[in-house]
């Protein structure tokens, strides 16, 4: 008996379309393991061996927190009535509940002359006025400082005016 061998054509075709598969094998094989390494990665705390200058994580926390004038007024607003909750002194209340009330009325006066939003902050040390304008020119600052100094009896340097941005 004759063995007959079947010898097979030789086809570049065979060999592009073997190539092909092995080659999109290949990248199935590199793009599934990049997302396996790169999901075990997001829950990872990076290491760091230097001085930390500005904590980021913080800092874009603060920004998200930031908001408008309105939001930051109402979160002041809550963390004093939680205050004045636990607080047993009468004379101490009324301090602070005068405070709040100075405050809206000169974030109120401030808007009634058409100067810019702000937001009015005061403590026994001295009085913070945050206003939302990028650039403060003397005219503006001098007509808030003359609002502030009017309402609580502060001095000027006793008052603090900062743009927000």
């Amino acid at each position: 008996m004759k063995t007959q061998f079947l010898k097979k054509k030789f086809s570049y075709k065979d060999i592009l379309y073997k190539g092909k598969r092995l080659g999109a094998l290949c990248l199935i094989l590199v793009f599934g393991t990049g997302l396996i390494v790169t999901s075990q990665m997001e829950n990872e705390v990076p290491v760091h061996d230097g001085d930390v200058l500005v904590d980021s994580l913080a800092v874009a926390e603060d920004e998200k927190q930031q908001g408008t004038f309105e939001e930051m007024r109402a979160e002041l607003d809550l963390e004093r009535n939680k205050l004045l909750a636990s607080l047993d002194s009468e004379q101490e209340k009324k301090r602070i509940t005068d405070y709040m009330e100075k405050e809206l009325s000169i974030e109120s006066l401030i808007k009634s002359k058409n100067l810019p939003s702000s937001y009015v902050v005061i403590t026994e040390a001295g009085v913070c006025v945050t206003v939302d304008k990028q650039e403060l020119d003397t005219n503006t600052v001098a007509k808030i400082c003359d609002i502030v100094m009017r309402e609580t009896g502060r001095s000027a340097d006793k008052i603090v005016i900062q743009s927000k941005y």
